[in-house]
């Protein structure tokens, strides 16, 4: 109980210090047209790569500066997890530098997937953003993993804190213009993607994404995962991927009226449950990134669509 009340002062200071009024800028401002949000280097040098990314752009708070091309469309790295991603989506929105009001903050990166049909490497438009971690996991006394949500005093209204749903309009033009598209594949995946009883290419759907730092696999793990997105959006969403970052982004964005100025990108890079014939503890020993590279792939594909099309203008 006491842990729990720390946990609310240090969201109260947080709260403060995003709600202090900006510093002053120096020079003219520079606005970009859309920022994309990248959690670690693998996802972040699939766009450095490219080329096209030749303006720097320093922000105090982001561990290395912004790459922008020259229609401004950027892309950040954040770091992993809740905290540092709305750390730091709010250093870009405060920036005294930037100005974010008409900006398109687009998280894009890998996910771990369900399964059921969509393959590896298949990405995900997220229609929710849902919180994992904030409520009750526990073990029952048959021993197994069960969950239960918070309980006032402790959780005012939780269905508006954890979990926040992304903006339908921009969500439905953003589905309009990948739906269809091509992406990559990879042989290497494709003998796991049978093994798991996916479909043979990846393709583009919408779900809920489960947001959290805490790193899990299993059929017990998947169930409450389901539970909780059925409960927080009152059953109009389906759990498709897990991430540890957009709950952050979300929710930083939504402090400053900018939640309807998201989307969320992911690709699926691995499943929560191992391939037959795999332990638990194997995956957890070696990692289950079974398709990294292809996820961060169509995750930039996916994500340069919507640019295009919804920034841009392109057909």
């Amino acid at each position: 109980m006491t842990g729990i009340r720390r946990n609310w002062t240090r969201h109260a200071v947080l709260a403060a210090i995003l709600s202090a009024p900006p510093l002053a800028s120096a020079g003219p401002l520079y606005h970009p047209q859309a920022v994309v949000l990248t959690a670690f280097p693998p996802e972040f040098r699939v766009w450095q790569a490219t080329g096209r990314y030749n303006r720097i752009v320093p922000v105090p708070g982001l561990p290395r500066p912004m790459i922008c091309d020259a229609h401004r469309v950027c892309v950040a790295i954040t770091g992993e997890g809740e905290i540092n991603a709305a750390v730091r989506t709010s250093a870009i929105v405060r920036d005294p530098a930037l100005d974010t009001r008409a900006t398109l903050f687009i998280r894009s990166g890998i996910a771990g997937g369900v399964q059921g049909k969509a393959a590896l490497g298949s990405v995900y438009l997220a229609n929710w953003i849902v919180s994992w971690g904030f409520g009750h996991h526990y073990l029952t006394r048959s021993g197994h993993l069960a969950w239960a949500p918070p309980r006032p005093p402790y959780a005012h209204n939780p269905w508006d804190t954890l979990a926040y749903r992304v903006a339908p309009r921009l969500l439905s033009a953003a589905y309009s213009a990948t739906r269809s598209m091509p992406l990559a594949n990879s042989a290497a995946v494709r003998p796991l993607d049978a093994a798991l009883g996916l479909n043979k290419h990846p393709g583009v759907y919408q779900g809920a994404n489960v947001s959290g730092d805490d790193f899990w696999i299993g059929r017990q793990n998947q169930r409450i995962a389901r539970h909780i997105v059925a409960l927080y959006t009152h059953r109009s969403a389906r759990y498709a991927t897990t991430a540890m970052e957009d709950l952050g982004d979300i929710a930083a964005l939504a402090a400053f009226g900018l939640q309807d100025h998201y989307l969320s990108v992911r690709a699926v890079s691995d499943i929560d449950v191992p391939p037959p014939a795999t332990s638990v503890g194997t995956i957890i020993a070696k990692g289950d990134e079974y398709a990294g590279s292809l996820a961060a792939r169509n995750a930039y594909l996916v994500t340069r669509r919507i640019i295009a099309r919804l920034v841009l203008h392109h057909p």
